[in-house]
């Protein structure tokens, strides 16, 4: 983005052809990817950690609802990534399907569990996220200015 503004370019030339941050060009387009398969890992990869432990012999306590408060955090931490790619490409329908997931694995969590409830949450999540994701590459209009 070039200044063109003669004070803005005298005072600040180090920012002479740079192009400024904002939430549309944000470079923060992983973080639902990312948060998603936390949850999946926080989930799944702690039942195969304990159950990879329990055939060694080992045997730990796990406090069930610090374990689902991680699931559930990082599930909201993907609906707040999903956020940010509203802001980019302004397609609701990953946000919606993301929050819904997180909804279902709330409810799984905190409610009365059922794998099934659990498994579709995680799957909604995966889904938006994927969602979210090539809506994101696909590149934004630009709007033309007069010179």
């Amino acid at each position: 983005m070039a200044m063109k503004n003669p004070r803005i370019r005298a005072t600040l030339p180090a920012l002479e052809g740079t192009e400024v941050m904002s939430f549309k060009t944000s470079r923060f387009g992983w973080i639902a990817g990312v948060a998603t398969a936390l949850s999946l890992v926080a989930c799944y990869g702690t039942l195969a950690v304990i159950g990879l432990l329990g055939v060694l012999g080992i045997a730990i306590a796990l406090d069930e609802t610090l374990w689902a408060g991680a699931i559930v955090a990082f599930a909201a931490l993907a609906v707040g990534g999903l956020g940010l790619g509203l802001l980019r490409h302004r397609r609701p329908w990953p946000i919606l399907l993301g929050g819904l997931g997180a909804v279902a694995l709330g409810y799984a969590m905190y409610g009365p569990y059922d794998r099934l409830i659990e498994v579709a949450g995680f799957v909604l999540l995966c889904l938006a996220a994927v969602w979210d994701w090539r809506l994101r590459r696909v590149r934004a209009p630009r709007a033309r200015t007069m010179s």
